[in-house]
């Protein structure tokens, strides 16, 4: 693995931890789900006749899903960094340890 490589998972992992300290974070938590449930009660509370509203809110719903995602994809993304990079450390540390035995 190059040194660019390195730091591109290291990015990689950064980027992850700040995904997953945000999706856990109790702020964050809390106005999603205010978010989600004023769409819901805008929704349960829209005239049947109100088709144009009721589609605008389920697009809010769909967008608001799909940024859940997008931080969710970084935090997954980052945890598959940490791993590669567990894996290359563990692998250097194992080629050293090998090279060292053989000199001796």
């Amino acid at each position: 693995m190059t040194d660019q490589e390195e730091g591109k998972l290291n990015d990689e992992s950064a980027r992850g931890a700040r995904a997953r300290a945000l999706l856990e974070s109790e702020p964050f938590k809390n106005a999603l789900e205010a978010v989600k449930s004023g769409i819901v009660r805008a929704w349960e509370t829209s005239p049947v006749r109100d088709a144009e509203g009721q589609q605008y809110l389920r697009l809010m719903r769909k967008v608001l899903d799909d940024l859940i995602k997008h931080i969710s994809d970084a935090a997954d993304s980052g945890k598959m960094a940490d791993i590669q990079l567990h894996q290359e450390h563990d692998l250097r540390a194992r080629v050293k340890a090998a090279v060292h035995a053989f000199r001796r």
